[in-house]
């Protein structure tokens, strides 16, 4: 397994605000990837940890926030300028089928940069997970949904941070399908659940390769 700061392949330039750190095996090419999008206060440690257990399979991109986004619910602009930072260092990175992860504001960021790909980019990512967040609020129109992609909501049953309709709600985000994961307990559960959330990852992607049932 090998880790480095990256820059995409013939993807343009990532924006020196932001960095990005790949986490593969070179020897043996992964079938996905997964962009991580950790919450403000989370180390890249998590997603390094889980990259033990996705490899080979998936390989990570984590994306690695400028120093000034430190706290954890930034300012409507302030979060529109970061997504668009972090979609022009991402969207290079689209040469292999590919999930978004975010936790926390990390799911606000994976949500807005997963609307960039598939409103400007032919390519689009297979699933979106969202991590204990609440869903955007009520959308202001009857419009269709922002995402065809599949969309997985993860949270704990005891999250103070989150309720059970705020992260169910996710499922009007998307016209695809929707799955909701519930971990016992307040939070933590990346870490305490870390095989658990890796088999969710491995079955969500992998059962798109299955032909669907009659």
């Amino acid at each position: 397994m090998t880790h480095a700061h990256s820059r995409p392949t013939g993807g343009g330039d990532t924006p020196a605000e932001v960095s990005l750190i790949q986490v593969r095996q070179p020897a043996l090419p992964s079938s996905y990837r997964m962009i991580c999008f950790p919450s403000s206060q989370n180390s890249p440690l998590c997603y390094l940890a889980m990259a033990d257990l996705l490899l080979p399979t998936v390989e990570l991109l984590i994306v690695q926030y400028p120093a000034v986004h430190a706290a954890e619910d930034p300012d409507p602009d302030t979060g529109a300028l970061l997504a668009d930072q972090v979609f022009e260092s991402v969207r290079g990175w689209s040469d292999r089928p590919f999930a978004l992860f975010g936790h926390r504001f990390g799911a606000d960021l994976a949500y807005s940069v997963g609307r960039r790909f598939e409103r400007e980019t032919y390519a689009a990512p297979l699933t979106l997970f969202v991590s204990g967040r609440n869903a955007p609020g009520p959308r202001r129109s009857l419009g269709p949904p922002d995402l065809n992609c599949r969309v997985v909501a993860l949270t704990a049953d005891h999250d103070p941070c989150v309720t059970l309709p705020g992260v169910r709600a996710w499922r009007r985000a998307t016209s695809g399908r929707f799955d909701l994961e519930v971990f016992p307990g307040a939070q933590g559960y990346l870490r305490s659940y870390r095989r658990e959330v890796v088999n969710i990852v491995h079955d969500q992607l992998i059962s798109l390769d299955e032909p669907a049932p009659d």
